[in-house]
């Protein structure tokens, strides 16, 4: 299924002075019914309040601006996993066919438990799909699965936390945008949770939940996901062992990501749990980081 699931990806950061080196990978899912270009457009619009920036090799203007992920991250390789074409289900039951780019299908978005079952075989054949490039994008960082962080928006949100009960190895981090747990009503525990996927590989215990920051954002106002769902969620999380979860809520913003202060909250998170590495580097250390890219 891997190979089916195409990428889009920016390499890191660079100015007419200088070439970031690549320290990290963000992987981004996006949405249910986008596609890259509009997604990619939405991400870039997305910047944070005004701030100075860290001094930065290669940049050499310091005056206030607002940040976007591209610019905050410079040493982040960006990899944007598009979701393959599926059948929408709930309109193939009348008569119709209609096919959108989903991670999984869902057959009532009104009430996503309803039918839940349809959800699995998706999920199941995406989150092989996002492990598999996880697994590449921590070889060429030398096996550092600490370097790769992990984000989704909406059903891409979804199918980034089914893929985190599903790792082998703690990763930097997870973000997760106005999106909300599959089967969180039937399933208790992490064994029922894999159990629903059936995926080979398939780790014990929740030593990734507890050892992978996480940070989750949900508008109050969200028309699609509702609030009650990310709350659900977070409850979840902890139930099932993550300890390293911050929550952030908002009152407007809609499904979407809320600027300015929802991408201060992530540049925030990301330099407190992520960038340890980056001061290790700059200091001149000499671990190992493959910088052949």
């Amino acid at each position: 299924m891997s190979s089916q699931i195409l990428t889009t990806i920016f390499p890191p950061l660079k100015t007419s002075q200088y070439e970031h080196p690549h320290t990290h990978t963000l992987i981004f899912l996006h949405g249910r019914g986008d596609k890259i270009p509009s997604f990619l457009a939405g991400l870039s619009a997305w910047e944070s309040s005004p701030t100075t920036p860290p001094p930065s090799p290669g940049l050499s203007d310091q005056e206030p601006a607002a940040l976007t992920l591209r610019t905050a991250f410079p040493t982040f390789r960006l990899v944007f996993p598009r979701a393959p074409l599926r059948i929408v289900a709930a309109v193939a039951a009348q008569g119709e066919r209609l096919e959108w780019n989903q991670w999984f299908d869902v057959w009532n978005t009104n009430d996503f438990s309803d039918n839940e079952e349809l959800q699995a075989e998706g999920l199941k054949e995406s989150v092989s799909g996002i492990r598999e490039i996880i697994r590449q994008e921590a070889e060429k960082l030398g096996g550092r699965y600490d370097r790769i962080v992990l984000a989704g928006i909406s059903m891409g949100g979804a199918t980034s936390i089914h893929t985190l009960f599903n790792l082998e190895k703690p990763i930097g981090a997870f973000l997760g945008f106005c999106c909300r747990c599959p089967f969180a009503g039937s399933k208790k525990t992490l064994e029922e949770m894999r159990a629903v996927l059936g995926l080979p590989g398939t780790p014990q215990g929740n030593e990734v939940l507890k050892k992978t920051p996480v940070l989750l954002e949900h508008c109050i106002d969200d028309p699609l996901v509702k609030i009650k769902s990310g709350r659900t969620l977070r409850r979840v999380l902890v139930g099932l062992g993550a300890e390293r979860l911050e929550w952030k809520e908002y009152e407007t913003g809609g499904h979407w990501f809320k600027a300015p202060d929802g991408m201060d909250d992530v540049i925030s998170f990301m330099r407190k749990n992520v960038l340890e590495v980056l001061e290790i580097l700059d200091s001149g250390s000499d671990e190992d980081v493959d910088m052949d890219i």
